[in-house]
């Protein structure tokens, strides 16, 4: 995948949104530059960090900055300078508020007088318009107002946030999407594009049928890991396993697993049967699946019986499956995810702070 393989991609960003968004770019082939200030990039300074703390080399800036160039501007002191890199730019990638981009010159009503062919992407917290634009906005606050947060977790425990910046990289993977197609409309009509990202509003898309099924008068609310007795996670000896028998024909292959004869019980017979004494199931199936080991489990999963093993991700990296596939690559002795399509190159190593200073400027 090389869509965007002759154009500059110019990115001003501080969080993972826009980062993210920078490397996908990177990955499909752009030349990704990357505007730090004097003293790195905020996720640099990130933990957890590969050797030394005090050379900014964390494991998320060698994930979202791989591939990329990186030069160094102070924006107050240099601001022409910088204007002169975003108008060199296809791209303009950035995570700004537009309050922070007007004293630059830098924001989409200059940019398109002085550059109308770039593309720009803004990705905010809450956009560019509505009453929350000039709210500050972190992950678990994008997750919550987006909706997210509210079905996550147990019915009866507090609502549960994803691991990491999950709101974030949702909206990274949107903007780099809405960047793409943003520059083939502009290959076809000659004009620059203005992409106007709320992380609030992809979070909430993100969040499947549940708008229209509100709706409908069906509201979603948090069912834990475990759905039903036939539809869940349960422990085993050394982890975890996801099993997933709710339809009567994987129901029936389950029980061929399992081999035990309780299962043939009336209580069990039926599906609705089956809900009416879901405790009771489930507490047969944990008896049987904490006598398995993962790899018992993995064994019957290869065949196509229905259940998932809970991977660990130490034997995701070193899977034959993301090796094939080149989800997983060596660089600077340090494993690196490549990008969400098969991926034969490894990506690039993430720059070192103002590696091309004099070459940009």
């Amino acid at each position: 995948m090389c869509a965007l393989e002759d154009l500059r991609v110019v990115e001003l960003s501080e969080t993972a949104a826009a980062a993210f968004a920078g490397r996908l770019c990177a990955d499909a082939g752009a030349e990704v530059v990357l505007v730090e200030p004097p003293e790195g990039h905020p996720l640099r300074r990130e933990g957890p960090f590969c050797g030394p703390a005090s050379q900014n080399v964390s494991a998320v800036h060698l994930h979202v900055n791989a591939g990329k160039r990186s030069v160094t501007l102070d924006s107050e002191t240099q601001a022409d300078e910088l204007r002169a890199l975003v108008d060199s730019a296809d791209v303009f990638l950035t995570d700004w508020a537009t309050s922070a981009l007007e004293p630059l010159a830098l924001d989409t009503g200059a940019l398109q007088k002085r550059a109308p062919r770039l593309v720009i992407t803004q990705v905010t917290p809450f956009g560019d318009t509505g009453p929350y634009r000039t709210y500050a906005g972190t992950n678990i606050v994008e997750l919550a107002l987006g909706g997210q947060l509210k079905i996550t977790g147990d019915p009866d425990k507090p609502p549960l946030s994803n691991y990491g910046s999950q709101a974030e990289y949702q909206a990274g993977l949107s903007a780099f999407a809405g960047t793409v197609a943003n520059v083939l409309l502009r290959d076809a009509s000659g004009e620059g594009e203005y992409l106007d990202l709320s992380i609030q509003d992809v979070v909430a898309t993100h969040s499947e049928h549940r708008g229209p099924a509100l709706n409908l008068g069906a509201v979603a609310n948090r069912a834990g890991l475990s759905v039903s007795a036939t539809y869940g996670v349960y422990p085993c000896a050394d982890g975890f396993v996801y099993l997933t028998a709710f339809a009567p024909p994987l129901w029936e292959r389950l029980k061929a697993v399992v081999g035990l004869d309780e299962l043939e019980d009336e209580r069990f017979a039926t599906q609705a049967a089956r809900l009416e004494h879901n405790d009771e199931l489930q507490a047969v199936l944990t008896g049987w699946t904490l006598g398995k080991t993962s790899d018992e489990l993995r064994t019957f999963a290869r065949r196509g019986d229905p259940m998932t093993v809970m991977e660990t991700p130490e034997r995701l990296l070193a899977s034959e499956q993301w090796r094939n596939r080149g989800v997983a690559h060596e660089v600077d002795r340090v494993t690196v995810l490549g990008p969400p399509w098969p991926h034969e190159e490894p990506p690039r190593h993430a720059p070192a702070l103002g590696d091309a200073n004099e070459a940009q400027l």
